[in-house]
């Protein structure tokens, strides 16, 4: 009986430690984060709390609409030109697959080298591009 009663103790202490660890901490650290953005905006815009709620007021009320129908429209492009590439292998023509495929790395660094594109992209795009002349090529062209 002395072992069921040491055993029931330590797992109930092991399920509360372990609770409070494990669900009610990351809680707390997300507030502190949330709290330190809060803190952040407030402090490098110049917005006092009545500014910022008034800011938040004049934000278009279909905001979140139109940045979902645009993550759409995003997947949709990226299906069609998945499909259009897929299309292309499958008859054996992988110059076309590639020219696509090409086009698109171009077009992300064109826009974006100047404008702060992602270092990480930007920087494996141009060690393509010292591999492959074709990235090389498209890379360089002017828009």
């Amino acid at each position: 009986m002395k072992h069921v009663t040491q055993f029931s103790v330590c797992f109930l202490l092991g399920v509360g430690v372990g609770w409070y660890l494990g669900y009610s901490r990351p809680v707390v650290t997300n507030q502190r984060q949330l709290l330190k953005e809060y803190e952040w905006v407030r402090d490098n815009i110049d917005l006092t709390d009545p500014g910022l709620a008034e800011f938040i007021q004049r934000l278009p009320q279909d905001f979140e609409v139109q940045y979902w129908e645009a993550i759409i429209n995003e997947d949709e492009t990226l299906a069609a030109v998945g499909l259009a590439i897929f299309k292309a292998l499958e008859r054996g023509d992988t110059s076309a697959a590639k020219s696509r495929m090409v086009s698109f790395v171009g077009s992300y660094y064109r826009l974006y080298h100047e404008k702060g594109g992602d270092p990480d992209t930007l920087a494996k795009i141009e060690e393509a591009a010292s591999e492959y002349p074709a990235i090389a090529a498209e890379i360089s062209r002017k828009n």
